[in-house]
């Protein structure tokens, strides 16, 4: 079925490009018929002046050779008319002389040979006397001289006559030449330059990208031989309008796609930037680590004596919570020390309500009074996590809040499971976060509050990829911030890591 829709497209498209070939080729044809007769012509009237010139040239030659042996002869007969003896070495050169214009060919008379022969013999003989050797042969180069020039004046008279002929036959030419120059212009301008100029149109309106076709009415008013040309114009015109449709969708689709590995770049470049500043804050932080945890053990040595000896007081109480701070803080220094060996803290059984009551103990003698802090948390909410990191996490971020609402406000800890997912959110209603850091995103070591370090949000942010989890960072109305974590909560191992609060 193909095949025979396609065998007639290719029969119309063949008589098409036959009738756009028929249309092109009846000018050229008769242009360049014109140019080989004018090229012919000029052809011939060059090579017939050629032919023509080149035997008066010779001619002439030949006759100034005769002309200097007529003046030798005539200055050696006036020598010997002086009384001068001629020597037999002059005449021998008048005779070479002679013999070489003998021997050259260029003579018109038939009898200039035979007589040049004779002058060449008679100059031979060494028997007559010189003066008269010289006499006759003056007289009988002057024979050859009046034959020759006689000869020389009928082929001026020839080419006259020639170049008369030709002078005819080009005026005929110039004027039969233009009678058929006209008439092909004529054929030109009514098939050829009407049609071609407005293809030209059509051309510059294809180049403004106007893809419209030619109309029907217009088409029908065409010459029939300029015809096909306008139809494959329409052809060209229609293939145009679905290429740069096709053009279109894929300049769209590759922005997209640069646009897109663009800011993938950025983003990479930048998580790279953070990732070896964090790197060196880390081997830094796990050199203090270390030289931190020997006065920490002193000072919980200290603590645990001196709760014993205030056991049953008021006091107690707050020194076994600064005691039990003390632990959590020498945990994180051992824990940061074994982050810059590469080496993960074990995830244990964490209730996170315990996590979060504890920390809200340790905050309420760290915040300013007029700084309220609360809590909803569900209820045996558990989950495989490092509990460390995950205290250190909320700390950094209810430090945050608090150094934010300064002297009065409202933080509150939420803690949520929905699926496989603990949600951690921590809200404040100080000023919330800067547009800055809401579009440029968490960077180390940047920060807008005076005193920071610019890294409490950044190891937060480590700490959430580390295990897999998100943070967010949002505003809300009409004023405060909300930090939202999202951790894998894995189930709990029955059999396995203590219960840690």
């Amino acid at each position: 079925m193909s095949t025979s829709k396609t065998a007639p497209s290719i029969l119309v498209r063949g008589s098409r490009f036959a009738s756009i070939r028929r249309l092109f080729w009846v000018p050229l044809w008769i242009s360049a018929g014109l140019v080989l007769v004018v090229l012919v012509g000029m052809l011939l009237v060059s090579w017939r002046s050629l032919d023509r010139l080149e035997p008066v040239e010779a001619h002439l030659a030949h006759l100034e050779q005769i002309q200097g042996i007529d003046l030798g002869i005539e200055q050696a007969l006036l020598k010997g008319l002086r009384g001068t003896r001629i020597s037999p070495d002059e005449l021998d050169a008048l005779r070479d002389r002679v013999a070489h214009i003998d021997r050259i060919e260029g003579a018109l008379h038939p009898e200039t040979v035979a007589r040049l022969k004779g002058i060449e013999s008679r100059l031979g003989d060494t028997h007559a006397p010189s003066v008269e050797l010289l006499f006759e042969s003056l007289t009988e180069i002057r024979q050859v001289l009046d034959g020759e020039r006689e000869r020389h004046d009928w082929l001026l008279t020839q080419i006259g006559h020639d170049s008369r002929t030709e002078i005819r036959l080009t005026l005929l030419l110039l004027l039969v030449g233009p009678l058929i120059f006209g008439i092909s212009l004529f054929v030109v301008r009514v098939r050829v330059k009407q049609p071609l100029r407005a293809l030209e149109e059509l051309l510059v309106r294809l180049a403004d990208r106007d893809y419209r076709p030619v109309p029907q009415s217009i088409l029908d008013a065409i010459d029939n031989l300029a015809q096909p040309a306008f139809h494959s114009y329409n052809e060209l015109v229609s293939r145009l309008q679905q290429l740069e449709a096709e053009h279109c969708d894929r300049e769209r689709t590759l922005e997209q796609e640069v646009r897109r590995a663009t800011e993938a770049l950025l983003a990479q470049s930048r998580e790279l930037g953070r990732a070896e500043r964090l790197a060196a804050v880390g081997a830094v932080s796990a050199g203090l680590a270390h030289e931190l945890r020997n006065p920490l053990a002193g000072i919980q040595m200290a603590c645990s004596k001196l709760a014993r000896a205030l056991e049953g007081s008021e006091h107690a109480a707050r020194i076994g919570a600064v005691n039990d701070e003390l632990k959590r803080i020498n945990h994180l220094l051992t824990a940061q020390v074994d982050a810059a060996r590469h080496r993960p803290e074990p995830l244990e059984t964490v209730a996170v309500d315990r996590v979060v009551e504890e920390l809200l103990t340790l905050l309420r003698y760290q915040i300013p009074d007029g700084v309220e802090i609360a809590s909803d948390v569900e209820t045996d909410l558990q989950c495989l996590l490092p509990v460390a990191g995950l205290r250190q996490a909320l700390l950094n971020l209810v430090l945050n809040a608090v150094q934010a609402m300064r002297e009065e406000g409202r933080i509150l800890i939420g803690a949520t499971r929905d699926g496989g997912e603990l949600g951690l959110t921590v809200t404040d209603t100080g000023p919330g976060f800067p547009e800055e850091l809401l579009r440029a995103g968490i960077r180390p070591f940047a920060t807008g509050r005076q005193g920071g370090t610019g890294l409490g949000l950044a190891m937060v942010r480590r700490f959430v990829r580390d295990h897999g989890g998100d943070l967010l960072l949002t505003n809300r109305s009409p004023h405060g911030a909300v930090v939202r974590l999202t951790l894998p909560c894995r189930p709990t191992d029955s059999n396995g890591g203590s219960s840690r609060g």
